[in-house]
């Protein structure tokens, strides 16, 4: 059986028995139309979630309402620090940003053209999450919005309060002018009692020279930005209810495919008396089989 195949069904035997009481809450902050499907689309396709998506590009925006999936609305705003901003809206749609692009870093990085082609200024005024009336509590938040996902973080501290996993795209090397780079987002995010958990992607550049076309794209070497995902610490689970538990599971075995995690907030509820023993095992038996252990030369080494 293929992988997707297989996902597909331990999704849905976890949705049975994990039982939700309501729908999880997803939002996508810059949820511009890509080739590939975000990692919450299976949660959508199997009408367990609902996604929030916002496009503050009105021409964007349409083409996610005209091609919504059941369960997910789109909203053409800009969600960031309220107030009146300037929004760069650069022709290469995913680098327009309330931010300017460096025309020093994109020189470094070997994108110039970043920097030379038009760029219009648009003016725009930016709203907080905690601000919108109709936006409920969420479970789930995805941002790729070139730098304001600090921002967002926080203007939507209540939005967020019972959140299990947040993906913000975050910056190792500043491209913008003034853009806030991944240890600030990093400092808030602990300080809000959330922790790395892992990265979904990175991306890095190959840096120009006079014979940098002599190497592979792929042999760049200089980190630029990456998907992070953050969940609340396990260090004290008694701060997460059965709920959220159950939430982080899923999103955790389906969004980022971290098998251990979900294993983690199913063994937690086991030990609350809230899934019955053969849970664990049960999940096991829904795994590929090249993540498991199958002999006795495969023995972690640390027990």
């Amino acid at each position: 059986m293929n992988k997707r195949r297989l996902a597909r069904q331990r999704a849905r035997w976890l949705i049975r028995t994990l039982q939700f009481d309501q729908p999880m809450q997803i939002a996508d902050i810059g949820a511009r139309q890509m080739k590939k499907p975000p990692p919450y689309q299976l949660l959508l396709e199997l009408e367990v979630a609902h996604l929030t998506g916002f496009e503050p590009d009105p021409e964007a925006c349409k083409i996610l309402e005209d091609t919504a999936p059941a369960h997910a609305k789109y909203i053409n705003k800009a969600v960031g620090k309220p107030g009146p901003a300037t929004f760069y809206s650069h022709h290469i749609g995913s680098l327009s940003s309330i931010f300017k692009i460096s025309a020093k870093a994109a020189r470094y990085l070997g994108k110039g053209f970043w920097a030379q082609r038009k760029i219009e200024e648009v003016a725009i005024t930016l709203v907080s999450l905690d601000e919108i009336d109709s936006m409920p509590k969420l479970d789930v938040l995805k941002m790729d919005i070139q730098g304001a996902e600090l921002d967002v973080l926080k203007g939507g501290t209540q939005t967020l309060s019972d959140a299990v996993m947040i993906i913000p795209e975050v910056r190792f090397y500043q491209m913008y002018e003034k853009e806030p780079m991944w240890a600030d987002l990093d400092i808030l995010m602990r300080e809000n009692g959330f922790v790395l958990h892992s990265f979904v992607h990175q991306k890095s550049v190959r840096l120009p020279s006079r014979v940098s076309k002599s190497l592979k794209m792929n042999a760049g070497t200089q980190l630029l930005d990456g998907d992070a995902v953050y969940i609340p610490s396990l260090e004290d689970p008694d701060k997460l209810s059965d709920e959220q538990l159950k939430r982080l599971a899923l999103a955790a075995d389906v969004i980022t495919v971290s098998h251990d995690l979900c294993l983690l907030c199913l063994s937690i509820l086991v030990d609350r008396a809230v899934l019955g023993d053969n849970v664990l095992d049960d999940y096991l038996t829904h795994l590929p089989p090249d993540v498991l252990m199958v002999d006795s030369t495969d023995k972690d080494v640390s027990e």
